[in-house]
């Protein structure tokens, strides 16, 4: 029967490698139970599945120790435990292509598990069960000279080598070809970690008790740290930390060899019995001699090395005035990003920078477009939701490096769109730009040259350059904003004037048409007016006495005289449109003007119960113009006032001179007004009153009477009004408090018209 015993120290008839074994199971299952509570997958299933391995061949061990065990039991256990061990390494391997974020090929996992098939046939080759003798002993004598053991520790040697070689080539080959200095910092403690399981495992192949376990307490060391590494995303920078050491030992040596220099010269001189030094001030002597040496020599040398191993910005000021300088005048988003990255391309040694800004979008979030700086940028924008972990944190000012977007606890929420994004842009450190608490981009800086990343105080520095790059931005942001104003504007300009052409164009047809119209209607209402004249006076000559004909007669007169007037209002406006109006001007007494105007509608005003009121008009200057189109614009400017004036109420008419600006010599104009005491015009319509067709109140209010109470006519009468006056150089206006039919404020219309017409003033002068 198997008797076999590792050769273990004992204490208490316990054995260490038992207790030992025990507790690092122990540890290895806290830790799996640790990462198996996050359910995640990714590097923390792999740890987690390294660390159920761990759990098991520590578990094997501790058996295989264990003095109370059958040696049958301790035996097997002690081989599945070295089956375990050849297996540790490719379950590595899958937890490094874990950490490493890389998908696992199936031919991969089939050459794991051919692996794994053969370190477990090398596991049971050494033994029977029942005997403890080898298996295939004929098989393996033949092949194999000396212990069969010996084969199968062989076989699962090679196997762990193979495994082994395979994980470190892995992080070895990422940490070569990886840019971004806080991910390759993240490498290295992968590395290291690696490094000191390799270690602990190579030393649990040795036939040494002591180096077993010290491999056993190297190898817990290890797991510790990629434990702590996939759940920790701040890490110390090995870099840093490498470099300060050398630094710190540089100090020490160089201070060292000066403190032993100086000894050993003195020393010197006291055995040459020289006798320089007096015997009492040689320690002093010495200590001034060291001092000195390190203020002269030791300190610069110091301070170099420093500067070599731990670079940083020489003179922010100086980096904060060139980059104002560089990009203050610039208007153009192109411009700013490559004259921006040149600047810190010479202080940092970029070779990949963006400027991203940012557009808020309709439905929320924003949209992030690359300008390139330095090296090149996506064509496509990136787009942030608006609960982005990592827009908010732009939002509140807060530089944030790829490291923590990719491994950061608070940015995992991120959606895998915007970190993909991100990550192809190939940056290191985003520093957002804001404008009074407003984010309008960030400045995306690629990896420094060196190995070494920004520092807390280079990123504060880029906070600060990052404010002066707000300013410019917002500036070009307005002009921007002023240049699509502009171009709309110059749209809207170009619309407007197609338009006015347009209008132009149809109210030149319409114009024609009215013309012709008028023409075309004129003739026959002459006709019509003549035979129903030809009729009036043939019944009349022949005695007929009939009423009811007369009064057909009368109506088809007056029809015929008010539809008349209405082709001749047409003809007036055509006329005036086309600045066509025939104006034969004579001397004009005032006075005559307005009784000529006023006196056929003395028979409207009595029936509408009216009161007409003229106020004395004596001094007044003669004026110059056509006695007929005047009193045809006066006369439609009253019967307007009788129409918008309720029955009972009273129109008045004055007339005085305007005297010249500078309030000397004759009169320069004569002005009328026309005062009523009517419903009043509204401040909006007092202009368009004016305008040809534009009505006052409801179509409905339409009437074929000139003076009935709100009756809408055509809406000529003011047009042509204003027509006539302007072409005698002259001008017209409505003031009015506004429109009330309760309390009639009432309206004025003010005609000024020319004593003598300036040369050109008059239109249309026959």
């Amino acid at each position: 029967m198997v008797n076999w015993s590792p050769p273990f120290p004992v204490a208490g008839g316990i054995p260490l490698g038992g207790i030992l074994a025990l507790g690092l199971a122990g540890g290895y299952g806290l830790l799996l139970g640790w990462r198996l509570r996050e359910r995640r997958m990714g590097p923390v299933v792999g740890i987690a599945l390294y660390g159920g391995l761990g759990l098991l061949w520590q578990g094997l061990w501790a058996i295989a120790v264990w003095e109370g065990a059958p040696p049958l039991m301790r035996f097997t256990a002690w081989n599945l435990a070295g089956f375990l061990l050849s297996f540790l390494p490719f379950a590595g391997w899958l937890w490094i292509q874990a950490f490493l974020g890389r998908p696992v090929p199936h031919y991969a996992l089939a050459g794991i598990g051919l692996a794994g098939g053969m370190a477990l046939i090398a596991a049971v080759l050494p033994y029977r069960p029942e005997t403890g003798k080898p298996l295939l002993t004929w098989w393996l004598a033949a092949r194999w000279p000396g212990d069969p053991t010996l084969a199968s520790w062989g076989i699962r040697e090679g196997l762990w080598a193979i495994g082994t070689a395979m994980g470190l080539g892995e992080l070895g080959w990422a940490y070569r070809h990886t840019p971004r200095p806080l991910h390759r910092n993240r490498l290295a403690y992968g590395f290291l970690g690696a490094l000191l399981i390799t270690l602990g495992e190579g030393l649990a192949w040795t036939p040494r008790a002591d180096w077993i376990m010290l491999g056993w307490g190297i190898r817990a060391a290890g797991m510790g740290l990629i434990g702590a590494l996939s759940r920790l995303s701040e890490l110390p920078s090995l870099h840093r930390i490498g470099r300060g050491l050398l630094v710190f030992t540089f100090s020490w040596i160089l201070h060292g060899g000066l403190i032993g220099g100086v000894l050993a010269g003195l020393r010197w001189i006291r055995e040459g019995r020289l006798d320089l030094i007096p015997a009492g001030i040689e320690i002093a002597l010495a200590a001034l001699v060291v001092a000195l040496m390190t203020l002269l020599l030791g300190w610069p040398l110091q301070q170099w090395l420093r500067r070599r191993l731990m670079p940083s910005v020489e003179d922010p000021a100086v980096l904060v005035r060139e980059y104002a300088q560089s990009i203050s005048n610039l208007l153009d988003v192109q411009q700013v990003a490559q004259a921006a990255f040149t600047v810190l391309r010479k202080t940092f040694g970029l070779r990949q920078g963006l400027l991203l800004l940012f557009e808020d979008q309709p439905g929320g979030g924003v949209e992030a477009r690359a300008i390139a700086g330095l090296g090149e940028a996506p064509s496509e924008p990136g787009r942030f939701a608006p609960d982005s972990p990592i827009l908010r944190a732009w939002q509140e000012g807060r530089p944030l490096t790829q490291y923590q977007i990719d491994f950061g606890a608070a940015f995992q929420r991120a959606s895998a769109e915007e970190r993909r994004w991100l990550q192809g842009l190939g940056v290191e450190l985003f520093v957002p730009i804001r404008s009074q608490a407003v984010l309008l981009g960030c400045l995306a800086l690629g990896a420094r040259s060196g190995v070494a990343a920004y520092s807390s105080a280079e990123v504060d520095l880029l906070t600060s350059i990052a404010e002066q790059t707000a300013a410019v931005l917002q500036n070009i942001r307005l002009v921007e904003d002023l240049r699509r104003l502009n171009l709309r504007l110059a749209e809207l300009n170009e619309d407007l004037a197609r338009t006015a052409r347009r209008l132009e164009k149809l109210d030149r047809a319409k114009t024609h048409f009215i013309e012709i119209a008028s023409h075309e209607l004129r003739t026959p209402l002459t006709h019509i007016r003549g035979y129903a004249d030809l009729l009036t006076e043939t019944l009349g000559e022949q005695g007929e006495t009939d009423g009811t004909l007369e009064r057909i007669l009368q109506g088809l007169r007056r029809s015929a005289l008010r539809l008349e007037e209405i082709v001749s209002a047409m003809l007036d406006i055509s006329q005036i449109d086309a600045e066509a109006l025939s104006i034969y001007p004579i001397s004009i007494q005032i006075p005559t003007l307005i009784r000529m105007a006023v006196e056929p509608l003395e028979g409207a005003i009595a029936e509408r119960r009216q009161r007409l009121i003229i106020e004395p008009m004596d001094d007044l200057p003669v004026i110059y113009g056509d006695l007929t189109r005047l009193v045809q614009a006066l006369r439609h400017i009253v019967q307007n006032a009788i129409k918008f004036t309720p029955d009972g109420g009273t129109i008045t008419i004055r007339a005085r001179s305007v005297p010249p600006e500078g309030g000397e010599g004759s009169a320069e104009y004569v002005e009328i007004a026309v005062q009523d005491t009517g419903i009043g015009i509204d401040p909006e319509d007092q202009a368009l009153i004016f305008e040809k067709f534009y009505r006052v109140g409801p179509i409905e209010l339409h009437s074929t009477g000139s003076v009935k109470f709100k009756g809408a006519g055509p809406g000529l009468g003011l047009p042509i009004a204003r027509g006539i006056i302007e072409a005698h150089g002259g001008r017209i206006w409505v003031e009015s408090p506004g429109y009330d039919e309760t309390r009639c404020p009432g309206s004025t219309f003010y005609i000024w018209l020319p004593v003598v017409p300036r040369a050109g003033e008059m239109r249309g002068r026959e």
